[in-house]
């Protein structure tokens, strides 16, 4: 879309193509390929009966397939908390139509977090039953949670980097979807300290993310309403 919006205008100079093509658009594309296209795909690779498995009857594939359900938990909550992270990421950048060193190297940091995933996932699955397993997946979760905040923070006071600035709403609604996911990974290895193997159920919470974002967005947006009529 942003590259048909380029190549659709009436003209431009060499400089906002080498800004605006060569340097926003993959910026912008790089973490929907990452998270689409490899982060996500990467995940349902750990679903997989081993190779050493012996497979000699319907009652030993059976066994084998329950044996695949704590990778599937840990698939199912990991893909559901990426494509959260993929919808505010899109979200935010939807603002920018300018970039600097800073939100490149942030992106990347974020980026960075995002390609740990499958590894992370697969601890989990593979190992429910140890604590460091979680711990890991908790911590990573958690590292893309900050250096998701820290891009919405970045943008927000940069408005000379937007085509429109994002509002105190809007920041409000990310900080605190990401603010739930870090207390979320907090939850989550307390109760696998208390109940090993079942720290991914507290991301079962995350399913309420987009109504507290909401909810804070409406609160920034009451409080500014309030304000203005006092004046």
């Amino acid at each position: 879309m942003l590259l048909q919006a380029w190549l659709q205008a009436d003209h431009y100079s060499s400089h906002q193509l080498y800004e605006g093509y060569l340097i926003f658009i993959p910026l912008a594309a790089l973490p929907e390929a990452l998270l689409n296209g490899m982060a996500m795909t990467l995940l349902v690779i750990e679903l997989k009966i081993p190779e050493s498995a012996r497979i000699a009857s319907h009652a030993d594939l059976v066994g084998a397939l329950l044996h695949l359900i704590p990778k599937c938990i840990g698939w199912i909550v990991s893909f559901c908390v990426l494509g959260i992270f993929w919808w505010t990421h899109h979200r935010a950048f939807g603002y920018v139509r300018h970039v600097d060193g800073k939100l490149v190297a942030l992106n990347m940091l974020f980026l960075g977090f995002v390609s740990l995933m499958p590894f992370a996932s697969s601890l989990t699955g593979e190992y429910p039953q140890a604590l460091i397993g979680q711990i890991i997946y908790a911590s990573t979760m958690l590292a893309i949670a900050i250096a998701s905040r820290l891009l919405w923070r970045y943008i927000h006071h940069h408005p000379e980097l937007c085509s429109e600035p994002m509002t105190a709403a809007t920041l409000a609604g990310g900080r605190a979807r990401t603010t739930m996911l870090m207390a979320v990974c907090i939850v989550s290895v307390a109760i696998a300290i208390v109940v090993p193997g079942a720290g991914n159920m507290a991301f079962a919470l995350m399913g309420f993310a987009g109504m507290v974002g909401r909810w804070a967005e409406a609160r920034v947006n009451r409080l500014s309403e309030i304000k203005t009529l006092s004046v």
